[in-house]
């Protein structure tokens, strides 16, 4: 059973050896690893073929700019695998028998299983874990035990980054990435969940966050980030009907956007017209099945709206300083 790593490349020159030596050095040793070089203008092309040199099942390809989801959708296309695995170039696995852990894990019957991550510090070479899974996940589940679950537990794990994924299933369902698209990977989740008929999702920190990274290929500004962050919290409310949930797993859905509501409203350089477009969409608020939207939901319900966005921005700002 052949596993395929796929990397977009763009900017890493200085993290990509360890990125792609993280992934080498496993255990479970039948891997490609595909290097996409998108349009990089750094030393990144160079060092993608001198990696592929030094192992035999590095592959590249070099393609122009077309951005994160450009590169992952071309990756893609021509893994061999029979499972894929998404590893952003400026990031790591963190040991070198996870593979085999989760090989270990997978059944047949899954299409996809979830494993976790820590975010790591460069300057103080620490790692902070993230929230845990709840346990009654880390078993096969359907689609709407999975979207209610993860949402209740305020853990709804969006990155592409953190699966081992049937490469099958991603082409039968043509779940790939939104070309351009900031936050791609909240609607592509949310068509992998519509889409899966089991999965699971273990307590296996594997994956390693680099943090305070600038210039990579998922790098943006803080408008462009809004606006493609609100694009799709408009769009995602609107297809929610259509889709194939649960009643109680569609609630879960908008409790999840109610979420990614709380943080467009942290946008402090938004002009008065948009901001009154997006306070239109208070009402999505009383979907308080996250735990961290429940507590602004409550503040929404006694003070409004304005003061639970000033709330919401200072929180956010004090959260940063803390960084």
């Amino acid at each position: 059973m052949k596993i395929s790593f796929i990397i977009p490349v763009y900017k890493v020159e200085a993290y990509l050896r360890q990125c792609v030596e993280s992934l080498t050095c496993q255990t479970y040793r039948d891997i490609e690893i595909v290097l996409v070089d998108d349009g990089s203008p750094d030393g990144s092309p160079q060092l993608c073929d001198a990696l592929a040199s030094e192992d035999s099942r590095i592959r590249i390809i070099h393609k122009e700019n077309g951005g994160l989801s450009d590169a992952r959708n071309a990756g893609l296309l021509v893994a061999t695998g029979d499972y894929v695995v998404f590893v952003d170039g400026d990031d790591f696995w963190m040991d070198n028998k996870a593979l085999r852990q989760l090989i270990d894990v997978l059944n047949s019957e899954m299409d996809f299983i979830g494993y976790n991550c820590s975010y790591f510090y460069p300057d103080s070479k620490t790692f902070a874990a993230w929230v845990p899974y709840n346990e009654s996940i880390s078993k096969p589940i359907d689609k709407n035990t999975a979207m209610i679950a993860l949402v209740k537990s305020g853990t709804f794990p969006m990155s592409a980054c953190l699966k081992l994924m049937k490469r099958s299933f991603l082409m039968d369902n043509k779940l790939f990435f939104k070309k351009g698209q900031i936050a791609e990977d909240i609607p592509w989740f949310i068509n992998v969940l519509d889409s899966t008929k089991l999965c699971c999702f273990v307590n296996e920190y594997i994956y390693a966050y680099r943090q305070n990274v600038f210039g990579s290929i998922s790098s943006n500004n803080n408008r462009r980030s809004f606006d493609s962050l609100f694009d799709i919290f408009k769009t995602e409310l609107v297809k929610i009907e259509q889709r194939s949930f649960s009643e109680e797993a569609k609630a879960a859905i908008k409790s999840f956007l109610a979420y990614e509501y709380c943080i467009l409203l942290t946008y402090t350089s938004i002009e008065k017209q948009t901001r009154n477009e997006l306070r239109s969409y208070q009402s999505v608020l009383k979907y308080d099945m996250n735990p961290k939207v429940k507590k602004a939901s409550r503040c929404y319900k006694l003070f409004g709206i304005k003061i639970t966005t000033l709330v919401l921005s200072t929180y956010q700002w004090i959260r940063r300083r803390r960084k």
